[in-house]
């Protein structure tokens, strides 16, 4: 008889894991209804406040919110100076966003390798990637968990370069005890209405220079406006941010605990430079030659049988394969500079190739959404569980 729920067997859980995303109550009602009744559902009072509570909440100075994650990108881009021809490099692993607001911009996203271990952008691939033309490095902290900075502001110094951090997975995390996105020159943030921080869409860009913060300030009143409405909103989302954070560190901290004992999932090895973790979604690795030979997707789509959501982070594969880039339309659509007078080089992303963010996607990473870690810890009990099944059935695993 079979034991797996994906043959038959009877699944571990039979309940949502967490809670329903995102959370609100009567105080966003209120605070909908103060707006509404005003009258003054533009950039107003609201739109103000946030920009300020938000940075200090993340240690920066100046807070400029924005419409959404994609603009506060390239409102970040223009605010630091890059221009028509000018290199970005960006990780091969993240939201395609990421790499078109540099397009949007003029200027030319350079993709480059992860580290195998945190999924985050490689340092030595960031060296080797700058050339005379590049202007700027955007390292998105992975699923919130953060990037190399120590490293990255390093060779920013050296090399003379701007470093944008993209914090749309990242509210809330800290390196060295010190808020992302105030630790580069600019940073940047998404509320849309999947982030751990929502007011349904929304961004900011945050700065701890006066000069870099005017720049953002005339770009964002032009056309990227946050509104009074979505203000209001990500103030009382805030208000509730801290117990979220600490819910989910102490859920994730059991879990990690419990994965120990389980051969072949391994969590995310936790620099102890991340003093918080507050994430998207929270990656850990697959081995399959430690479970068993079994296929990553066959292990995702065993433990979904068990009740047990999991995906491969919220992007998939490498953004050069993505459609934007793949065939180059996005650029030619665009008039933009990748050739000619402003720019002297080929540029052809069906030749880029980098192969631990390959093998990553392909292969190895798995991650949960940040809402499972918001309920008890029976809740971490159920998904040890049906990892514990999986591996205790592996030969009902490698027959079809």
């Amino acid at each position: 008889m079979a034991k797996l729920a994906l043959n038959g067997g009877e699944p571990v859980v039979r309940r949502t894991l967490g809670k329903p995303w995102p959370i609100f109550d009567e105080r966003e009602e209120k605070a909908l209804l103060e707006v509404l009744h005003s009258g003054a559902w533009n950039r107003r009072d609201k739109v103000d406040q946030v920009g300020e509570a938000f940075a200090a909440y993340q240690d920066a100075t100046y807070g400029i919110p924005l419409a959404n994650g994609t603009v506060a990108l390239q409102c970040a881009l223009k605010a630091a100076g890059v221009d028509a021809g000018d290199e970005v490099i960006v990780p091969a692993l993240t939201f395609v966003a990421t790499a078109t607001s540099v397009v949007l911009v003029n200027a030319v996203p350079i993709m480059v390798d992860i580290d195998p271990l945190t999924y985050n952008i490689s340092p030595a691939a960031i060296e080797a990637a700058i050339t005379p033309r590049t202007r700027a490095i955007i390292p998105v902290h992975n699923g919130g968990y953060p990037a190399d900075m120590d490293a990255i502001m390093e060779i920013a110094d050296r090399r003379d370069l701007c470093v944008i951090e993209d914090c749309a997975h990242a509210h809330g995390s800290q390196w060295r005890g010190k808020g992302l996105g105030s630790i580069g020159h600019l940073g940047t943030f998404s509320f849309q209405i999947g982030k751990t921080l929502t007011c349904g869409e929304g961004g900011m860009v945050l700065t701890n220079d006066e000069a870099l913060a005017e720049n953002a300030a005339r770009f964002a009143n032009l056309n990227m406006r946050m509104t009074n409405l979505q203000a209001a909103l990500l103030l009382c989302q805030l208000e509730r941010f801290d117990a979220q954070v600490e819910t989910r560190e102490r859920n994730t901290a059991y879990l990690v605990k419990g994965m120990k004992a389980i051969k072949g999932i391994d969590p995310i090895p936790r620099d102890a430079r991340v003093t918080r973790w507050c994430f998207y979604y929270w990656d850990f690795r697959y081995i399959p030659d430690e479970f068993d030979g079994i296929p990553r997707d066959r292990f995702l789509e065993a433990l979904k049988a068990e009740g047990v959501p999991c995906g491969v982070g919220a992007h998939g594969q490498p953004i050069y394969r993505e459609g934007p880039f793949a065939d180059m339309a996005f650029f030619d659509q665009l008039g933009c500079a990748r050739k000619g007078s402003l720019y002297d080089r080929e540029i052809d992303y069906g030749k880029v190739y980098c192969p631990e963010a390959e093998r990553v996607y392909a292969e190895e990473v798995c991650s949960f959404p940040h809402a499972m870690f918001l309920g008890e810890r029976d809740d971490m009990d159920a998904i040890l569980a049906a990892f514990r099944k999986l591996r205790e059935n592996t030969d009902e695993l490698k027959s079809k």
